[in-house]
């Protein structure tokens, strides 16, 4: 493949700008994500003493009803079933829908439709009261008898008027492997009067958003003629990656590693363009321009002096504060770009304990308040944010109305 052209919609150098209309796909195969999830009805009376007596003295009973039965007596004094009284809902008042994974899918075929929508956010959140975005740091509950964690991630965008939480779940180590180790579901309200519009799943929206933000960042962040890709981990986040790396830059080169080589192997066979699986960590890294950590380290996997001076990386995993994917030298050698200035110095254990200065936030550079420096060997480190996910289910749930 040839050296990476300039193109106008999505231009090499690093200015900030406008997306441009959609992008055409790249050789990049469409990852779906799976729907799933199950309920339990109430128990219900069909036919039989109560649906007769209502049938009886005239009442409709074409629906079911609560199976509470009340004893009462009729004229002639004989305990009958009385009609059970089915519970209403406040006046105008409308269930929330539910959108799964598939139908997320759907409306969001393409991490890249968020691109407009997650950079004004970006430099919204950046742009502190004057952007209109309210925003507290996630909460994070830990689950120590099973492993787990729960994070609550609440955000209201006044440019949007779209208020949303955030529930998502992180497992370490799941004995059942068939159980992602992320799991989220977005809530959608009303801004206007607090009433919940729509259940989302949230495991296809984070997996885009995220891999957006990290493609924002490389258009800002990356050195001018980049030819090779890598990517550290083979989980959802890369495939996410994957998929908006190829369709929006032309590498000549992608390389993948994973800790285990089988799920490396798995990647490379699912990807519709060409994947050099490597051995080491260290072999994907040699030489690459730049590179994507979407790991579960919680021990630095990627060191300084196998980085290339001036290449661009994406730091995605190691959202807790004991965790780390990036070694001190590394951190320190690297000029460092964050999402959330308060997230990263509570959050991320790659810049706690590295003690690694801040140069800005990445909002900060679409703004133009800050340079984007891609000359530099830099370092975008991505914890997620809830007014992502925000813009994103209003995407979805715009989309889906729609259609319907």
């Amino acid at each position: 493949m040839a050296v990476p052209e300039e193109d106008p919609a999505f231009p090499a150098r690093p200015a900030p700008r406008a997306w441009g209309a959609e992008a055409e796909p790249g050789p990049v195969g469409r990852f779906r994500g799976r729907a799933g999830g199950s309920g339990a009805a109430p128990r219900v009376l069909s036919g039989g003493a109560g649906g007769a007596l209502c049938r009886t003295f005239g009442i409709p009973s074409s629906r079911p009803v609560l199976s509470y039965p009340v004893l009462s007596y009729s004229v002639l004094s004989c305990p009958v079933l009385s009609c059970p009284v089915r519970p209403a809902l406040p006046m105008g008042s409308t269930p929330p829908v539910f959108i799964g994974a598939e139908e997320v899918e759907k409306h969001l075929h393409r991490a890249s439709l968020l691109l407009p929508a997650l950079e004004a956010a970006l430099a919204n959140f950046s742009a502190g009261a004057a952007g209109g975005v309210v925003q507290p740091v996630r909460t994070v509950l830990p689950v120590p008898r099973h492993g787990g964690y729960l994070g609550v991630m609440p955000a209201y965008s006044a440019a949007d008027d779209a208020l949303t939480t955030k529930l998502v779940t992180f497992y370490e180590h799941l004995k059942d492997s068939s159980v992602p180790s992320h799991q989220a579901t977005v809530l959608l309200f009303d801004p206007s009067n607090g009433t919940l519009k729509a259940v989302l799943d949230g495991s296809v929206i984070t997996a885009k958003r995220t891999a957006a933000v990290s493609a924002i960042a490389t258009k800002l962040l990356m050195p001018p003629f980049a030819e090779v890709l890598c990517i550290l981990g083979a989980g959802v986040q890369a495939y996410s990656h994957y998929d908006i790396f190829t369709e929006l830059f032309t590498f000549k080169e992608v390389r993948i590693w994973n800790r285990t080589k089988e799920r490396a192997v798995q990647f490379a066979s699912a990807a519709s363009g060409p994947v050099r699986v490597c051995s080491s960590a260290q072999e994907a890294v040699t030489g690459a321009d730049v590179i994507v950590t979407v790991t579960m380290a919680t021990a630095p996997i990627l060191f300084g002096d196998w980085v290339k001076p001036g290449a661009h990386i994406n730091a995605v995993g190691a959202s807790r504060p004991d965790w780390r994917e990036l070694d001190d030298e590394l951190m320190k050698n690297s000029v460092l770009f964050v999402d959330s200035r308060d997230a990263a110095l509570t959050e991320s254990g790659d810049v706690i304990l590295s003690g690694a200065e801040i140069f800005a936030e990445l909002g900060e550079v679409l703004k133009g308040t800050k340079p984007a420096l891609p000359e530099k060997t830099t370092v975008f480190k991505s914890l997620g944010m809830a007014v992502e996910d925000t813009v994103a289910a209003k995407f979805v749930y715009d989309a889906w109305s729609a259609g319907n």
